[in-house]
């Protein structure tokens, strides 16, 4: 069994934004180099929600959900992109647009996580929890103390 999910994505799907396309045994790329880029997308858009400490598996089963629509929305840009750039060998303007909005939708999902909705988990140790378990004040004291500096003896003093 795979380790990512493509969100229901075919091929077929790139019509959303490119209607005159289709794919064949003989088109640049293939049906079967259509199926492996969906693929690759597929397992980049799921290995950052892995990493956001999302339960993928519940996410993919879930085709009501908000993340699970922007998840092929993701894939559909970057195939899409990736697609026209294979096409027409070179950089098209349609296809950095595409590039930039799915960056968008990663980006948008990795700083503003409760975007996540329900699939987010809410654990202490989750990738996707902002908080910190580093004792700055308490550092900060131990190595103004270790410097020995006259200032640090005296607020030693103080603080007793």
């Amino acid at each position: 069994m795979a380790d990512f999910y493509t969100f229901g994505v075919v091929p077929a799907d790139i019509g959303r934004y490119l209607p005159r396309i289709a794919f064949s045994d003989i088109t640049q790329p293939t049906l079967a180099d259509a199926a492996e880029i969906i693929n690759d997308h597929a397992a980049d858009i799921c290995a950052f929600l892995y990493g956001m400490s999302v339960n993928v598996p519940a996410l993919a089963a879930d085709a009501n959900s908000a993340t699970y629509r922007n998840c092929q929305r993701y894939i559909l840009l970057r195939f899409a992109a990736q697609v026209m750039r294979a096409r027409s060998q070179s950089s098209d303007t349609a296809a950095d647009k595409w590039d930039d909005t799915a960056d968008a939708i990663r980006d948008r999902l990795r700083k503003t996580p409760q975007d996540l909705g329900s699939t987010r988990s809410t654990s202490l140790t989750a990738g996707n929890i902002f908080h910190s378990s580093a004792d700055y004040p308490e550092t900060i004291y131990r190595n103004s103390i270790l410097s020995r500096s006259r200032l640090a003896i005296n607020a030693t003093q103080n603080r007793m």
